[in-house]
C-alpha cells in the first residue's frame, strides 16, 4: 500500500529520516506500515482529559493490531471550568486556533498517514476537527467521555436526583442570598463531580462529542460512554484498529464530514438542546473543510427541530441516563425522517445502515418527535437593530415566561464589572443586563458569561432578568440570555452605543432583539469606542479574528485577502 509517509521513508535518499525514527526505537518493519498519529490532549489539569494517558495506550494497541505504526504527539487542552470568570477565559477560544494550527504543522511536517484525535472538552474537539479538516487525512475522534453525575435528591434545583459541576455556581448565588447554608454549599462542592470526565451535563464538551458522532467521525455509540467505564477503553482500541482501515481505503475526513453531515450535526444539536457554542464551532469546522455555512443557514437548518432529550441544563436528565438510553444513535433514529441518511461514517457505513437495528427502550429520556420535551429546539438565531448580523440563544434552556422579555438596560463594560455588580445586588427584576466588549476582538477571545448567568439563576432571577452580550455562554447555562451579538462592540456594533435605561425587547420565539427607540447613528457621532490594552497572543488573535457570526475563526485562505484589496 502506497502511503504519504512512504514518500519520506523509502529509498536511499530518505535514510536520514529512517535513522531518526530508529533513534526513537522504531524497527524497519514498523516503518513499512502506515504511520498513524495519536494526537493526545492529555493533561493532569483538565478532568475531561485525565483519562487520555490510559486511553492512548489502548488506541496504540488497536493501531498495531490493525497493521499500523502509532506515533504520539501532545496537544494543549485548556479547561473552561478552571478558566471561568477571570482573565484566563479570554485565552480559551483562541486555543481552538492554536490546536488547529498545531495539527496542521505536525501532520504536514511529518507526512503522517492518519490521525486519531484524543480530545474531550469545549474548544479541544472543534480545534482538532478544524485542523484535521484542513489537512484532510483519514481521521477518527475518540473523546474521554463524561464524568458520572453527583446525586442529591433533596432540594435539587434541577428537579431530579442528579447534579453536575454547574450547580456549584448556581449555589454561590443561593449562598449569597442566604438560601442555603455554608455547610450545604461545601457539600455540593465536594459531591457535584465525583469522577474524572467532561462535566456531566450537556455543556459544550459533551455537545461537541455528540455532534462529532452525529457527523460520523466517531464510532457509533461512543460519544457518551462515561469516562470511568471499561467500555471507554474498548472504544479506544476499536478506533485504533479502524483508523488503519480508513488509511487502507483512503477514506478521509472530508469524505465523512460533508455539508450534509454538518447539517445532521446541526439538527442533532437542536434536538438534544446542545450548546450555543456549537454555532461558532460548526461554522469554523465547515470553513476549514471549504464548505459554505453561514449563521443564517444554521438558523434555517435547525428551524422547527423539537427538543427531544431533557438533559441538564434544559431538563433534569444527565449524560449517564442518555448513555443508558442508547445515546446519539437512538436520538438519530428518532430524527431519521429529517436527516441525510446516505452520509458515510468512519466505519465506512452509511447512516441508514447504522440506524437499521437501533431501538429506543427509554422514551422517557429520548423522546420521539411526536412527544417532544419542547416544541422549540436548542438553538435560535435572532436579528434586529441590536444584532443586524445575528445573535444566538438557546430556547430549550429558557423558562416559558421569559421567552418574551422587555426591560431597561443596565450596562457593564465586561464580565468582571458585571460580576461585581450582580454580587453587590445592583440587578433588579425586569432588568436587561448588557455585558459588552467581550466579543472575539473586544474581549479579546470572546469569554463566556457563564458565571454571571449562573449567579442570577441561583438568586432566582434567571427568568426575571435577561442577559445579553457580544460574548458567549456555556452550554450549561439556563435562564433568559442572548449571546454572540454581532457586530460586537469592538467592531462598532450597535451594542456599543446602548445606555443605561434604554428599553430592550427580546422575543426568542420570533427571533427578535431590538432597542426600538434608539438612534444608533446619532449616538455613534458622539461616543468614542471603549478600547482595552491587549498584549501577547491575544493581540494577534484580536487583529485577525472574524466576527462571531462567521464562527470567530481566523481566515487562512486567499479569498479573504481579496476583501482588503477591494476596499
Amino acid at each position: 500500500m502506497k502511503t504519504r509517509s512512504s514518500d519520506i521513508l523509502e529509498g536511499p535518499g530518505w535514510a536520514n529520516v529512517r535513522a531518526l525514527y530508529k533513534a526513537d526505537g522504531y524497527s524497519q518493519e514498523e516503518l513499512e506500515k502506515p504511520i498513524i498519529a495519536v494526537v493526545n490532549a492529555y493533561s493532569s489539569i483538565c478532568p475531561g482529559h485525565v483519562i487520555f494517558r490510559q486511553l492512548s495506550e489502548r488506541v496504540r494497541e488497536g493501531i498495531q493490531a490493525g497493521g499500523g505504526t502509532p506515533v504520539e504527539l501532545g496537544m494543549i487542552g485548556a479547561c473552561d471550568g478552571i478558566a471561568m470568570g477571570h482573565k484566563g477565559m479570554k485565552y480559551i477560544l483562541p486555543t481552538r486556533q492554536m490546536i488547529a494550527d498545531s495539527i496542521e504543522a505536525m501532520a504536514e511536517a511529518h507526512r503522517l498517514d492518519g490521525l486519531v484525535l484524543l480530545g474531550s472538552c469545549d474548544k479541544i474537539i472543534p480545534g482538532m476537527l478544524m485542523g484535521a479538516m484542513r489537512v484532510n487525512l483519514p481521521t477518527i475522534l475518540v473523546n474521554g467521555g463524561p464524568s458520572l453525575p453527583g446525586r442529591m435528591k433533596k432540594d435539587n434545583p434541577y428537579g431530579g436526583e442528579f447534579i453536575d459541576h454547574s450547580i456549584i455556581q448556581e449555589s454561590e448565588g443561593a449562598l449569597q442570598k442566604g438560601m442555603i447554608s455554608k455547610e450545604k454549599f461545601q457539600w455540593i462542592e465536594d459531591h457535584a463531580m465525583p469522577t474524572m470526565g467532561s462535566c456531566a451535563m450537556l455543556g459544550t464538551a459533551n455537545t461537541m462529542g455528540c455532534l462529532a458522532e452525529a457527523m460520523g467521525i466517531m464510532l457509533p455509540g461512543t460519544a457518551v460512554i462515561p469516562a470511568v467505564y471499561s467500555e471507554r477503553l474498548a472504544a479506544g482500541y476499536r478506533s485504533g484498529k479502524q483508523i488503519v482501515e480508513l488509511v487502507r481505503r483512503n477514506i478521509k475526513i472530508r469524505d465523512i464530514i460533508t455539508k450534509n453531515a454538518i447539517y445532521n450535526g446541526i439538527r442533532v444539536n437542536g434536538a438534544i438542546g446542545g450548546s450555543t457554542n456549537a454555532v461558532l464551532h460548526l461554522i469554523a469546522i465547515a470553513y476549514e473543510g471549504e464548505i459554505e455555512l453561514s449563521i443564517s443557514d444554521f438558523g434555517k437548518i435547525c428551524e422547527g427541530i423539537p427538543h427531544l432529550v431533557p438533559l441538564i441544563p434544559s431538563g433534569n436528565r444527565t449524560l449517564l441516563e442518555f448513555y443508558e438510553a442508547g445515546g446519539v444513535p437512538v436520538l438519530m433514529k428518532e430524527l431519521e425522517s429529517i436527516l441525510w441518511v446516505q452520509e458515510k461514517n468512519c466505519q465506512g457505513k452509511i447512516l441508514r445502515e447504522v440506524l437499521e437495528k437501533v431501538q429506543n427502550f427509554y422514551p422517557e429520556v429520548i423522546h420521539s418527535i411526536e412527544n417532544p420535551v419542547h416544541t422549540r429546539g436548542g438553538i435560535k438565531i435572532l436579528y434586529g437593530n441590536l444584532a443586524p448580523e445575528g445573535a444566538v440563544s438557546k430556547p430549550s434552556a429558557i423558562p416559558d415566561k421569559a421567552l418574551v422579555f422587555r426591560g431597561k438596560a443596565k450596562i457593564y463594560e465586561g464580565e468582571e464589572e458585571a460580576l461585581k455588580g450582580i454580587r453587590r445586588g445592583d440587578v433588579q427584576e425586569g432588568t436587561v443586563i448588557v455585558i459588552r466588549n467581550e466579543g472575539p476582538k473586544g474581549g479579546p477571545g470572546m469569554p463566556e458569561m457563564y458565571k454571571a448567568m449562573k449567579l442570577l439563576v441561583g438568586m432566582h432571577l434567571g427568568d426575571k432578568v435577561c442577559l445579553i452580550t457580544d460574548g458567549r455562554f456555556s452550554g450549561s447555562n439556563n435562564g433568559c440570555f442572548v449571546g454572540h451579538i454581532s457586530p460586537e462592540a469592538a467592531q462598532n456594533g450597535p451594542i456599543a452605543y446602548l445606555e443605561d435605561g434604554d428599553e430592550i425587547f427580546v422575543d426568542i420565539s420570533r427571533g427578535l432583539i431590538e432597542a426600538a427607540d434608539v438612534d444608533f447613528e446619532e449616538r455613534r457621532k458622539k461616543k468614542k469606542p471603549f478600547v482595552r490594552e491587549v498584549k501577547g497572543c491575544l493581540y494577534q488573535y484580536a487583529q485577525n479574528v472574524k466576527s462571531a457570526s462567521q464562527g470567530a475563526m481566523i481566515p487562512n485562505r486567499r479569498e479573504y485577502d481579496r476583501e482588503e484589496e477591494n476596499r
